[in-house]
């Protein structure tokens, strides 16, 4: 499930013209890593802001709506019960 940092960053590539390889390079990150984040399976790093300040010359306004996105994006929990019991699933 695409997050709201997701669609920050997918935005942001689209703006700039670039690929998930290419931000991912920039954010000196694996692809598969960056989309984590983007899905929301992995946090965002603490040091992606500045990184994404710096190199994409975000506005504060910018900054506002990415730093926003982080929390909005840091209050979702997912609950993965594949493997869980069918006692445990039905809690779930």
């Amino acid at each position: 499930m695409i997050t709201s940092v997701g669609k920050f960053l997918r935005k942001l590539r689209i703006d700039n013209g670039e690929i998930l390889r290419d931000m991912a390079q920039v954010l000196k990150v694996s692809p598969a890593f960056l989309s984590a984040v983007e899905n929301g399976k992995k946090k965002v790093p603490d040091a992606w802001l500045s990184k994404l300040k710096g190199a994409y010359s975000l506005t504060e306004g910018q900054m506002q709506e990415l730093q926003n996105a982080i929390m909005e994006s840091s209050d979702m929990v997912e609950l993965n019960i594949k493997n869980a019991s069918a006692g445990t699933r039905r809690f779930a």
